[in-house]
């Protein structure tokens, strides 16, 4: 998560060159991003640990296999965190080369 916060930084001194009303949007954006992103590693241990997947027994003759609720919360949250990058590098200048290649294909 170091580096995620080092190239947000940068994403962040970016955001600070736009207009007062959307600066406020995308540092609002940026923040929201970095919970999600930390809340995505959370969850992928959680998913390396237990799986995807886990068994349930409803009643004596109901019982399988269904998703584990971090599978579903990473699932959703992923979405929301692409959605957020996306509109977040709509709105930013290009940011300066000193981000990793992931960050900076999300913004810009």
């Amino acid at each position: 998560m170091k580096n995620k916060k080092r190239s947000f930084a940068a994403n962040k001194r970016a955001i600070a060159s736009l207009p007062e009303n959307k600066r406020e949007i995308a540092e609002d954006l940026l923040e929201k991003v970095i919970f999600m992103a930390e809340e995505l590693d959370r969850l992928q241990g959680i998913i390396r640990e237990k799986g995807w997947t886990e068994p349930y027994q409803n009643g004596k003759n109901q019982f399988g296999v269904h998703k584990t609720a971090e599978t579903d919360a990473y699932n959703n949250l992923i979405k929301n965190y692409n959605t957020t990058i996306k509109t977040l590098s709509d709105m930013i200048p290009d940011v300066t080369d000193d981000i990793d290649p992931v960050e900076k294909e999300f913004f810009g």
